[in-house]
């Protein structure tokens, strides 16, 4: 079996060819000179031949002025291998996906992604908008690393760290007079309105709320056309509280109970993946960014730790 070479002696053969001093490779190296003397000696018999010519310590050979740009690409190679693998592990470095609910992208996204990035300028990151009921999947299957969505029901291939509750209430005008009775009403109210069902509804479908939920007669999807038809009177729809818009004016939200269903937000990741070092100091950092800003929307937060 070929015996490895070794890094330090290929290290100290190039300071030596650059310098033309056994001493500087010595100092370079924080070894003795004489320590340098024999593991140029070892390198030779590894190698098996001469580099330096014989009386002239320093003096490279012709096989040693061939050998010392490969042994110099070797050595920039090494060196760059270890400080990616250091920035890799120290959280420095890293690609890191996430999947963001779009709840989130209006006000908290940009705020957090500016900050950590000022932080962490060499850390990569790719972002996903997907609805809440679909964000399992990505996190599931690894299309994204970290997920931060809301939740109805518990997932064994998903790890979760829940920061607040999200009640679902109606969305309405603020002239509607279920706005007016400034009160939480129960579900049954909604028999006799007339229900716009967004993409959440697939999260309330089997839960016993009426027909309307199972089967609605108007859906549309995306929620700026949604709060622009509550806002011209066509109806009104079913979310929870962070789902709204931020501009409340022309309308009103008005808590739903009997029965009282509540979404949990927070952060998924893949049941038993271990992230990267990146990955996890950027979950952290989610976590309490996230936590600030459900806090600053009136939301009881449930848990300050990841460890929760």
């Amino acid at each position: 079996m070929t015996e490895p070479l070794r890094i330090q002696q290929i290290r100290q053969f190039v300071i030596a060819a650059t310098t033309g001093s056994f001493r500087a490779a010595a100092t370079g190296t924080f070894r003795s000179q004489a320590a340098v003397s024999a593991a140029m000696r070892d390198l030779e018999r590894q190698i098996g031949g001469k580099l330096f010519e014989q009386g002239r310590r320093a003096k490279l050979t012709p096989l040693a002025q061939t050998l010392f740009p490969i042994f110099q690409n070797l050595l920039t190679t090494h060196d760059q291998t270890v400080s990616d693998v250091r920035q890799l592990a120290q959280a420095e470095r890293g690609s890191i996906s996430l999947g963001v609910a779009p709840f989130l992208t209006e006000e908290w996204l940009a705020k957090m992604l500016i900050e950590f990035s000022k932080k962490n300028p060499d850390v990569r990151i790719s972002v996903t908008v997907e609805l809440s009921h679909h964000m399992r999947n990505l996190v599931a299957n690894g299309s994204v690393d970290i997920g931060i969505a809301g939740r109805l029901n518990d997932d064994p291939k998903l790890a979760f760290w829940p920061v607040a509750d999200d009640p679902f209430g109606i969305l309405c005008e603020s002239s509607h007079q279920l706005a007016l009775s400034k009160r939480a009403v129960p579900w049954s109210v909604l028999r006799s309105e007339k229900l716009i069902a967004n993409a959440i509804f697939e999260m309330l479908k089997g839960k016993g709320l009426g027909d309307q939920f199972e089967n609605p007669s108007m859906t549309v999807a995306c929620r700026t056309s949604i709060f622009a038809c509550i806002r011209a009177g066509i109806g009104l729809t079913v979310l929870p509280k962070f789902t709204c818009p931020s501009n409340m004016e022309g309308l009103a939200f008005v808590p739903l109970a009997r029965p009282q269903i509540i979404r949990t937000v927070g952060i998924m990741t893949r049941q038993g993946q271990t992230l990267l070092p990146a990955a996890t100091a950027m979950q952290e950092w989610i976590f309490h960014s996230l936590s600030e800003y459900l806090h600053s929307r009136g939301s009881k937060i449930i848990s300050t730790d990841t460890k929760h």
